[in-house]
């Protein structure tokens, strides 16, 4: 249902409008912002095992921040007031970011700690903004919004990427490169400042829901008795595993193969818009032959993508393994959102799903630490063969937790979700909004996965 069969003075049809106008705005943010951090690090000097940190090791300090931002949100009682105080923090983490690129120099703890910010007021408005929706859009015309949404989204997300790859290829190599990243920065604080505008719009619930409140020591203890805790296990088993390596493919691909910056957004693109492409043909497959299925070609893709960048030796087959690592990721993602999510009362979703992902955030860190030490201070291509070949082994012990995985679903459900970041190797970093899926259906055969109705803006 689109925002203008509705009347034109209805208070829905102003949040939906809104929240598109949100959505589209932060996803312009996501395409020109924190995607580069790691790029401008080594431009500042960083060492290549700094860059690969700084894109694992701050979404920790985000992931611990919102394991509180619930029970900050009730004090303020207003989750339209909540999400701006953290739209507000995430410009703010722009600005030291801006002043050193025109500058040319800042010194990387200020980076590293103006990336915990911007993680922080990220991931704190995740939990709240997924209950702000669930409260005042009807559960039916979701799915059909957030398809559309989701599209606009996307598009927004790549016109960043792509007027990226204009401005940095331009600058590079002369003395005005590091002016190409306070631009691109200047235009992601922009970008999330006119979000705020948006956000003022859309009306606050009359109430708040009563959510079941799930301690972390409770997940760690009672949440690991069920069935499901094998998924998980593979879940932050393999993420531990990827990180270990895929942090540093961004200094692997500008210093070792020297990659221009164009070149390097385009692959960036590529990996992202073929994700997005193949997401409706990986419902179908879901669908057809269960999610199970589709958790074993998205798990064996995860396992060997990183592996053959230490043997290409030309631009389209850096294109290929882009694109196949893309597909790849898609499945691995969309499988275990089915099969985590579907196990999970609604009642404990948000809490749970916070749990897991300040696990998922610290298996990130530390895997991210492990690689670095490993990389050292003055890395080579033997030294980077090395980290991937490692990753690829770690990949593989997880990989023998896969047969021991439940992958029965009892209700394909349509999945939205959200667009943290742009990843080299990934696609994208995903994470679901429960409170914002449509009620499964009792019958399987009538309902049908829609990978075209995840939210690529929040």
């Amino acid at each position: 249902m689109r925002p203008g069969q509705f009347p034109k003075d209805s208070a829905l049809r102003r949040d939906l409008v809104a929240c598109t106008g949100d959505g589209m705005t932060y996803s312009f943010m996501v395409g020109t912002g924190e995607t580069y951090i790691a790029m401008f690090a080594l431009v500042l000097g960083s060492t290549d095992a700094q860059s690969g940190l700084i894109a694992a090791v701050p979404p920790l300090i985000g992931a611990t921040a919102q394991l509180f931002a619930p029970a900050l949100a009730a004090r303020v009682k207003s989750p339209s007031r909540w999400i701006q105080c953290c739209a507000v923090l995430q410009v703010a983490s722009f600005i030291p970011m801006i002043v050193g690129a025109i500058v040319g120099a800042l010194p990387f703890w200020v980076l590293f700690m103006v990336a915990g910010i911007y993680w922080t007021s990220a991931l704190g408005a995740g939990g709240v903004w997924n209950t702000w929706i669930g409260l005042t859009m009807p559960s039916a015309i979701r799915p059909r919004y957030f398809g559309i949404r989701s599209r606009l989204c996307q598009a927004a997300i790549l016109a960043g990427l792509v007027i990226a790859g204009f401005t940095l290829q331009s600058t590079d190599g002369t003395r005005w490169e590091t002016i190409g990243f306070a631009a691109l920065f200047l235009a992601a604080a922009v970008a999330r400042l006119a979000s705020i505008r948006y956000l003022r719009i859309q009306r606050d619930p009359p109430a708040w829901p009563d959510h079941k409140p799930i301690p972390l020591w409770h997940f760690l203890t009672q949440y690991w008795r069920r069935a499901d805790a094998r998924l998980v296990a593979l879940m932050l088993a393999m993420q531990f595993a990827v990180q270990f390596g895929q942090p540093f493919l961004n200094p692997y691909l500008l210093k070792q193969l020297d990659v221009t910056p164009a070149l390097y957004l385009g692959l960036i693109g590529t990996s992202f818009l073929a994700k997005s492409i193949a997401l409706p043909f990986l419902g179908m497959h879901a669908k057809k032959r269960s999610a199970g299925a589709l958790l074993s070609v998205g798990a064996l893709g995860t396992t060997f993508m990183i592996l053959p960048w230490i043997f290409v030796e030309s631009v389209p087959g850096m294109f290929a393994i882009q694109a196949v690592s893309g597909v790849a990721q898609g499945a691995w993602e969309l499988a275990t959102f089915l099969l985590f999510l579907e196990t999970i009362p609604s009642d404990e979703r948000t809490s749970l799903m916070s749990g897991f992902y300040f696990l998922s955030s610290l298996a990130m860190a530390v895997g991210g630490a492990a690689g670095s030490a490993l990389l050292g201070f003055a890395p080579d291509a033997t030294t980077y063969a090395a980290v991937f070949w490692t990753s690829t082994g770690l990949r593989v012990c997880a990989l023998l937790l896969l047969p021991f995985v439940h992958t029965e679903v009892l209700h394909a459900i349509p999945i939205i979700s959200t667009t943290l970041a742009v990843r080299l190797n990934a696609g994208s970093i995903e994470s679901p909004i429960p409170g914002s899926m449509a009620t499964p259906r009792p019958s399987r055969e009538d309902d049908a996965t829609a990978p075209s109705d995840r939210e690529a803006g929040r």
